[in-house]
């Protein structure tokens, strides 16, 4: 068994030891941490397991972030949901949460590998959706749906993963009062980047953001000359027509994409479910 040093960026690798877990491989590395392929050393489960480096385990506002993904994700059972098994700390600090395994990409990784048919970004979109329209019947607003968070398992499932930015939807509380905005500008809903209130049609703006990046390659505002002006395009400009990019789409997609990132939430589609099924009308 590795001897190792958690306040190490590298500390983490095959054989490395986390609470009942062994690490067999690493998936990805970041700056707040590393997911891991790992076995559970009694039951010999596979899982992903996420390991949040040491410093970044001891900030208050992290933690309870963490914490909350990690209640949040275990709270929803659902086939296109990725479950999440436990969480828990060392006994030097390092938080931890294993979840369930998902052997293969993402669709973020898949388009970047070539141009994804529309069919196959429907049947993507329709998974995801109907993952989102579970999470909110019990509650949740994900918060941060985007491509690299629809994870591609066997037999043309779909997973949700990352719950790191969930909330109630009864949580009152502006999104901006949380902390600084966390969710991926290029797919936020106006709501979340002026730091407002959010609900479920926040999930339904980013759902629709995602499915014109799946479309044509590209996301909305791509062009932005910088992270600032990509979050004013979404405060401000009007969405791009989407056949401008994929001009073998029918004219209705400009509609369906216009309508699930409506500035106003009221105008949007009432439910992922409602803009999965607009999108497969464009068969």
């Amino acid at each position: 068994m590795r001897i190792v040093d958690p306040t190490s960026a590298n500390w983490i690798g095959p054989g490395t030891r986390v609470d009942g877990y062994v690490v067999e491989g690493v998936i990805g590395s970041a700056g707040m941490g590393t997911v891991c392929v790992a076995r559970q050393w009694d039951s010999r489960r596979i899982v992903a397991l996420k390991v949040l480096n040491a410093e970044v385990s001891a900030d208050p506002a992290y933690r309870r972030r963490f914490i909350e993904e990690a209640r949040w994700a275990q709270s929803l059972h659902h086939r296109n949901i990725v479950a999440v098994y436990g969480h828990g700390e060392t006994t030097d600090g390092i938080l931890w949460m294993a979840m369930h395994y998902v052997p293969g990409t993402d669709a973020d990784r898949e388009l970047r590998a070539g141009r994804m048919p529309p069919q196959r970004t429907l049947h993507i979109i329709g998974e995801v959706a109907t993952a989102l329209d579970h999470a909110h019947a019990h509650g949740v607003v994900h918060g941060d749906v985007k491509p690299p968070n629809f994870l591609l398992g066997q037999g043309e499932r779909v997973l949700l993963a990352d719950f790191g930015l969930a909330r109630s939807t009864d949580d009152r509380t502006p999104a901006g009062r949380h902390g600084t905005v966390l969710a991926s500008a290029a797919y936020a809903s106006p709501e979340m980047l002026r730091g407002l209130v959010v609900d479920r049609r926040a999930d339904v703006y980013s759902l629709g953001a995602a499915l014109f990046r799946l479309l044509t390659g590209k996301p909305p505002f791509f062009d932005a000359a910088s992270k600032d002006a990509v979050v004013q395009a979404h405060l401000r400009s009007e969405v791009p027509r989407v056949t401008q990019y994929a001009p073998w789409l029918p004219a209705a997609a400009n509609e369906v994409i216009a309508t699930a990132m409506a500035k106003d939430p009221a105008d949007r589609y009432r439910s992922a479910g409602e803009l999965a099924h607009a999108a497969l009308s464009l068969r």
